[in-house]
């Protein structure tokens, strides 16, 4: 005898579809922690190396996974193309200004892969490139304040983290040096030693130009010297004619001698001639006090002769005798107060 269940079909039926709905609540589940129905925003950046970095690494911001890295490769530029997803629920973190960095743990505990949301108001388009902290993008838009890199609790960490960017600059800095000192590199360096290049090219034409004036200068300076040193020649050998009694001026003056000679009679007459006036005159000044003497004794007789003649004219028998005449005043030159 046969045994039968009733409702069979119906009982497996049910089983199956119970089978079936929780096939899809475990998928459903399962794909919500998987985020298999969620939104994912697409980003990029570029590393100098894919040292620390795999697929599959999560985004993280404050200790929470954001997004994660969905695949690295090498671009033409030898470097690194990374490219990340930030999850839907954290979508509005990013923002205008926010960054990315790569914290590679010294120690060897794990590397971290780290989001800086910026301080601007509009949402990153997606697709956007995100730049690195370290980055001259990234150092630019800390600058400016569009980004904000949050301190990290790990010392070692925050050590590294800042010794990174100081090598940067160091790097940056040394490649600026280096292109100015080449002439190839760009900025207020690079085109002070371009002008300071400029000024010492010119600087030797122009000292090339004053050593070719000097040397012309220095030529004439030389000619005229030489002139200077043969009119200085000349003089002397002027002077020493001049000062030579035989010399330049009595051959000018006097070629046969006769004029020199009939000079030099000529004053030997004038002395002798001054000689006897000088005795002349010494003979008349000698003579002078006896001279003065006749003189006054010749004055007296010529007064006696006067007082004869009223004499004779007012004499008594004629007319009244003589008139009393004052006593004439000696000048005190007699001849006996002459003395000889």
């Amino acid at each position: 005898m046969k045994f039968k269940i009733r409702y069979a079909d119906q009982i497996v039926g049910t089983l199956a579809i119970a089978a079936l709905v929780a096939l899809a609540v475990v998928v459903i589940l399962l794909g919500s922690k998987q985020r298999w129905f969620a939104r994912d925003y697409a980003f990029k950046t570029t590393f100098a190396s894919a040292s620390g970095i795999t697929p599959g690494m999560p985004l993280v911001y404050r200790g929470f996974t954001i997004g994660k890295i969905t695949s690295i490769a090498l671009n033409d530029q030898d470097e690194v193309d990374a490219s990340f997803v930030v999850f839907d629920t954290y979508y509005g973190r990013a923002k205008e200004g926010s960054l990315v960095e790569l914290v590679i743990n010294p120690i060897g505990l794990g590397n971290q892969f780290l989001f800086h949301p910026g301080n601007g108001t509009a949402l990153l388009t997606e697709g956007t490139h995100v730049p690195r902290v370290d980055s001259p993008e990234g150092r630019e838009l800390i600058d400016s304040g569009l980004a904000k890199v949050q301190k990290k609790d790990d010392t070692i960490t925050n050590l590294i983290a800042q010794i990174n960017p100081l090598l940067t600059n160091i790097n940056d800095t040394l490649g600026q040096l280096n292109g100015a000192f080449r002439g190839t590199g760009k900025g207020p360096l690079a085109d002070t030693m371009k002008g300071v290049a400029a000024t010492v090219t010119e600087a030797g034409a122009i000292a090339g130009s004053v050593n070719r004036s000097l040397d012309g200068l220095l030529g004439d300076i030389s000619q005229v010297t030489a002139n200077v040193r043969g009119i200085t020649e000349n003089l002397e050998t002027l002077s020493a004619e001049v000062s030579n009694p035989d010399g330049l001026v009595p051959r000018l003056v006097d070629p046969d001698g006769r004029l020199f000679g009939s000079i030099g009679n000529s004053l030997e007459s004038v002395e002798a001639t001054l000689s006897g006036v000088a005795e002349s005159a010494d003979m008349l000044k000698s003579q002078v006090p006896q001279i003065a003497g006749v003189i006054e004794e010749l004055r007296l007789a010529l007064v006696q002769g006067q007082d004869v003649l009223e004499a004779v004219k007012n004499n008594p028998l004629l007319k009244g005798g003589v008139s009393p005449r004052a006593e004439p005043v000696s000048s005190g030159s007699g001849s006996r107060a002459i003395e000889f």
